[in-house]
């Protein structure tokens, strides 16, 4: 009987043996699910606003696991969703992997390697192109987690200021003045910036910050110019004629509202070259 007993005993320690085991990988798996897909516990930010960069730039696409949880040992892929072949930037097994990339981001993407510990999972992209401008997704896969982040890119120079003619006494020494042969006073000042992208707007202001307004109806008097290169970026020229006043200082300014950028140019007009 005690041979019995002690068989059972045995067995039965076994058989609690075996079942601590499956305890402790449940135990195991159920902690794993916090980090599984569909889990609700984590999620992915990025800006809330637009990233707007000049060309040129280099610039961040923030994006961040919350709360703080490691990267390290996820897959974190970056695509755009605008264009047919998506890949921008994939990082997975702690390392990156890039065969498939965009051939025009290949040497400019990388991730913050140092920072992933801290749920930081942000894009730097050298170099700004005008055709980088675009929706960028960042994605999780193990979290089914995903966030996009639009990017603007902009392209800016300075306006350059040229007196076109004017009705003078005596001579000029500025090459660039002419005879102009209308019947008014006045000296036709142009103003030209290029380079521009999106398309910007430019405005003539005096010496109070007014804007200038068309003192006659010509074609040249407070008109507007604008042309686009082959590489879709503006250049806008503006003309106006004016007359003496008590500085003769005027501005020109472009500027460009979705990128936040503003240029401007200051002329300083002798009184000299006015009669009257």
């Amino acid at each position: 009987m005690k041979t019995l007993a002690n068989v059972s005993m045995l067995a039965l320690a076994k058989t609690l043996g075996a079942h601590k085991e499956k305890i402790q990988v449940f135990h195991s798996a159920c902690h794993f699910v916090f980090f599984s897909p569909g889990s609700s516990q984590i999620q992915l930010v990025g800006s809330a606003d637009p990233v707007v960069a000049l060309a040129g730039d280099n610039v961040i696409l923030p994006c961040y696991l919350e709360p703080n949880v490691s990267a390290v040992d996820m897959m974190v892929e970056w695509t755009r969703s605008d264009l047919k072949t998506q890949r921008v930037h994939l990082y997975r097994e702690g390392r990156d992997s890039n065969g498939e990339q965009l051939p025009s981001y290949r040497g400019r993407t990388s991730l913050f390697k140092e920072e992933l510990k801290n749920s930081n999972v942000s894009l730097k992209l050298t170099g700004v192109t005008l055709s980088d401008a675009g929706d960028y997704k960042c994605f999780i896969p193990i979290l089914t987690r995903e966030t996009t982040i639009p990017l603007i890119v902009g392209a800016v120079s300075q306006p350059v200021i040229s007196v076109l003619s004017c009705i003078c006494v005596g001579a000029v020494s500025q090459p660039v003045i002419s005879i102009n042969g209308t019947k008014d006073w006045g000296v036709v000042l142009k103003c030209d910036s290029g380079g521009w992208y999106p398309q910007p707007e430019l405005e003539w202001l005096d010496s109070h910050g007014n804007v200038l307004s068309a003192t006659e109806p010509t074609e040249t008097s407070n008109s507007t110019e604008t042309e686009m290169n082959p590489e879709g970026r503006y250049t806008v020229r503006r003309y106006v004629t004016i007359r003496n006043t008590d500085n003769n200082r005027f501005t020109c300014r472009v500027v460009q509202p979705q990128i936040n950028q503003k240029r401007e140019t200051q002329i300083h007009v002798p009184g000299e070259v006015f009669i009257g």
